[in-house]
């Protein structure tokens, strides 16, 4: 086994942890990152093609507001282009298209539309009552904390339209990956805050798709690897992390690292399955055992050309009542090829992913066929991502907390344990969930280790 010697080590190779890495090693002091999987990223992975083309399987949008992102690609020398967002989106009810532009689907009905709006500016004005950086500190906290969101959205005062009410679970399903049963109104509510509100999150033009990095997302990574000139160390997951009062010794597959500090930059979920000698306190070890990650699926469709443009269409849609609930153009500057994206997340990716591959596939073509016409039906490339299959993730896009965790567990989500500091877009206070937000938690976490190193 390989002996390293650092004043830092980060567990992780994605957003969180390459930032503080490097944010450490600008100020002087060496590092070693150890990342279970063979490749950097994380949760996301930029797939570069023969034709030069890209595929991102995860996070591959940024918005204005998250100027993290947008200051570390400038400052890796990594440029961002607009989303492409010319024509009219399609939004899909129950097997049934509308054409539209702008923020409002059309095909909803007047009473729908207006429960919806109501909801949704309700939504966005109960979360800003929350206190981004302790929402178990919020007023009602333990009541907002025992609700499901479901139990919100169910109530018919809150929500009266039976169809609103289903666009607004699909809408929060689709943030969080999972049902709304199994999250609770706290943290939509600080997510809501915390991210930039609901209109932000679900728009495109002017929201948190409103740009894309020229190369994809990883781009802005692999140049922050290279100036870390060799510290990252690949399949080398983390086993056991010991500390004393002269250090931290982290344990991996292959390599030992003994460091002044330690910063684990992994999914709470993850981080739970490292051995910590002493035990962690009790707090953060039941809070990693309560915060699941979703189940999300990308499915990536490559086209011989963007025909959907030239139908007038952006490559944006909407559905309730289909497991593909959302779809939108992930082009490069200057098509050929064309490139849609798919998702699908919650219950219904589950569901669908216990079908056979060419049922799978049937249902993802099927969508694509009544939303943008004949051609959709014949990609030249289909791949489908599954990120609650990948060992070192277990699902996306962030962990969500079931009713109770955030008020009984949560101030044990950021506070270092000793040596030991946390980082991970779960951690942020601004951008949560987000890349913008995993670059906030590794610089936070940067900063609390130089502070002490």
């Amino acid at each position: 086994m390989t002996q390293l010697d650092a004043d830092v080590c980060i567990v992780g190779a994605g957003y969180s942890g390459l930032t503080a890495a490097w944010r450490c090693q600008q100020a002087g002091r060496s590092v070693v990152v150890l990342e279970a999987r063979d490749r950097i990223g994380g949760r996301v992975w930029t797939e570069t093609r023969a034709d030069g083309s890209w595929i991102d399987r995860g996070a591959g949008w940024l918005g204005p507001g998250q100027d993290r992102i947008y200051a570390l690609a400038q400052e890796m020398g990594v440029e961002t282009y607009p989303q492409y967002v010319q024509g009219d989106n399609v939004f899909e009810l129950h097997g049934v298209t509308h054409r539209y532009h702008g923020l409002t689907p059309k095909g909803l009905g007047l009473f729908a539309l207006l429960s919806f709006g109501v909801a949704f500016a309700r939504l966005d004005r109960l979360s800003r009552r929350i206190p981004i950086d302790a929402p178990w500190d919020a007023r009602d906290a333990r009541r907002l904390d025992a609700l499901s969101f479901e139990t919100w959205v169910a109530r018919w005062w809150n929500v009266p339209s039976r169809t609103a009410r289903e666009l607004l679970r699909t809408t929060i399903e689709g943030l969080f990956a999972c049902s709304t049963a199994e999250v609770s109104l706290l943290h939509v509510l600080f997510h809501v805050h915390a991210a930039g509100g609901l209109t932000f999150q679900t728009s495109v033009e002017g929201g948190a798709e409103n740009d894309r990095i020229r190369g994809g997302m990883q781009a802005v990574l692999d140049a922050i690897a290279a100036r870390l000139a060799g510290a990252v160390r690949l399949s080398a997951p983390v086993r056991a992390i010991v500390q004393d009062a002269a250090g931290v010794t982290v344990t991996a597959d292959g390599a030992s690292v003994h460091a002044k500090r330690v910063i684990v930059a992994v999914p709470p979920w993850l981080s739970g399955v490292i051995a910590y000698t002493p035990k962690l306190p009790t707090d953060r070890a039941l809070l990693v055992q309560r915060a699941p990650a979703g189940y999300a699926v990308k499915v990536a469709l490559v086209y011989d050309d963007a025909f959907w443009r030239a139908g007038g269409l952006s490559g944006e849609s909407i559905a309730v009542g289909s497991p593909v609930t959302l779809t939108i153009d992930a082009c490069g500057p200057t098509p050929p090829p064309g490139i849609l994206h798919a998702f699908l997340a919650g219950p219904d990716a589950q569901r669908w992913a216990r079908l056979d591959p060419a049922a799978r596939r049937a249902v993802v073509i099927d969508a694509l066929t009544r939303r943008f016409g004949p051609t959709a039906a014949t990609p030249r490339e289909y791949a489908e991502h599954c990120w609650a299959d990948e060992e070192w993730t277990r699902g996306c896009y962030m962990a969500h907390y079931p009713p109770g965790v955030l008020t009984n567990f949560g101030p044990a989500l950021r506070a270092p344990v000793g040596r030991i500091h946390w980082a991970g877009t779960e951690t942020a206070t601004r951008s949560n969930g987000f890349v913008d937000g995993a670059i906030r938690a590794g610089e936070r976490a940067a900063e609390e280790v130089l502070s002490a190193v």
